[in-house]
């Protein structure tokens, strides 16, 4: 199953997010691409290209954004992480609401990078721009 996260490639945070999840993905069972990049425009509608957003897509076919889509995540990673289950429970109103809080004030700690910065040679193949 093909799995990409799609990220806002000039944030400090969404890179550092990025990172941890690709420190804990074992199984390589995601791929990631800039919400800016050629595959973004190319595989999600307009509608999702805000890069306020983490966008999982799975299989092309399956969206998934913001809460709902770091629940998916977790649950895709398994281990002690799944705990945080728990608040999927919660109406998506109320997850989004704390997402979006997060994601408006997400410069406020450090500026948005000039440029997506290029991974690391061993983690290359995990890009897909």
């Amino acid at each position: 199953m093909e799995r990409i996260v799609f990220f806002d490639g000039l944030c400090p945070f969404c890179h550092y997010w990025v990172q941890y999840l690709l420190e804990r993905d074992e199984n390589h069972q995601f791929l990631f691409a800039p919400l800016q990049g050629k595959t973004a425009h190319e595989l999600l509608p307009s509608y999702f290209m805000s890069v306020d957003t983490i966008v999982l897509l799975e299989d092309k076919k399956r969206i998934y954004t913001k809460s709902n889509a770091i629940f998916r995540i977790i649950k895709i990673l398994g281990g002690v992480r799944k705990i945080l289950l728990v608040f999927k429970f919660l109406p998506t109103f109320i997850r989004n609401f704390f997402y979006d809080l997060i994601a408006s004030n997400r410069f406020v700690f450090r500026k948005p990078l000039e440029y997506c910065p290029v991974p690391r040679a061993d983690l290359a193949s995990r890009f897909l721009d």
